[in-house]
C-alpha cells in the first residue's frame, strides 16, 4: 500500500477515535462507565482500561524509535504475514471474541483516569503516527506485548492498534446500547409502579 495513503488513513481513523472519546466519553457519569452487560462482560471503562495497556506497552517502544536517527523512507508499507493476521483477527465483522492476555486484562480503579489516559495516548498516538510518515515501516520491527519473541514490523503494530481500538470503540457503542436500553426499562418500570 502507497506509505501516504496508509497513514493518512490510520490518522484518520485514530483521528476519529479521539473525538468520539473527547465529545462522549469524557461526558459520561460513572455509571455509565461502569455498566456492563452482565459480570462476564466488559464495562467502557474496562474497554479503555485494556487499550491503555495496549499504549503503556506500544506508545514507549514507538518514542524510542523516534528518538533514533532513522534513515528516511518513504517506501510503500508491505505487511508481514504475521502482522496481517493480527490485524484480521481484530476485524469487527467476524465477531470472533479474544480472551485478553493477562497483561492486558482490565484493572480500573477510577473510571474517569482511565478515559482521560485514552484521551492522552489517542493524542500521543496521533503524533507519532504523522511522525512515521518518513520512517521505515516495514523493516523496524517492534516485540509484541504477549511474547517479547515475536517482532512485527512498525506497520503492522500501527495498523494493529488501530484495529484494536475500532474493535473496541464498536464495543463500546454496544456497551452504550445496552445502558440506554437498560435505562428505558427502569424509567418504563418505574412509571409503571407509580
Amino acid at each position: 500500500m502507497e506509505k501516504k495513503a496508509f497513514i493518512t488513513d490510520l490518522y484518520q481513523r485514530t483521528e476519529k477515535i479521539l473525538n468520539l472519546a473527547i465529545e462522549q466519553y469524557q461526558n459520561l457519569d460513572e455509571e455509565a462507565l461502569s455498566f456492563a452487560v452482565d459480570e462476564q462482560s466488559w464495562s467502557i471503562a474496562q474497554c479503555l482500561a485494556h487499550l491503555n495497556t495496549y499504549g503503556h506497552y506500544y506508545l514507549p517502544k514507538m518514542e524510542i524509535i523516534l528518538a533514533k536517527p532513522n534513515q528516511v523512507s518513504r517506501a510503500a508499507y508491505v505487511p508481514g504475514w504475521l502482522g496481517s493476521y493480527f490485524v484480521k483477527m481484530m476485524d469487527i465483522d467476524k465477531q470472533k471474541k479474544y480472551k485478553a492476555a493477562k497483561q492486558h486484562q482490565p484493572q480500573v480503579k477510577n473510571a474517569y483516569a482511565e478515559v482521560t489516559e485514552f484521551i492522552d495516548q489517542q493524542e500521543t498516538f496521533l503524533k507519532y503516527i504523522k511522525a512515521f510518515e518518513v520512517v521505515d515501516v516495514n523493516n523496524i520491527k517492534i516485540p509484541i506485548s504477549i511474547s517479547k519473541l515475536v517482532k512485527l514490523r512498525l506497520g503492522d503494530v500501527l495498523a494493529f492498534m488501530v484495529m484494536h481500538n475500532e474493535r473496541h470503540i464498536h464495543q463500546i457503542r454496544n456497551i452504550q446500547r445496552a445502558h440506554s436500553n437498560a435505562l428505558t426499562k427502569r424509567t418504563v418500570s418505574a412509571t409503571l409502579a407509580l
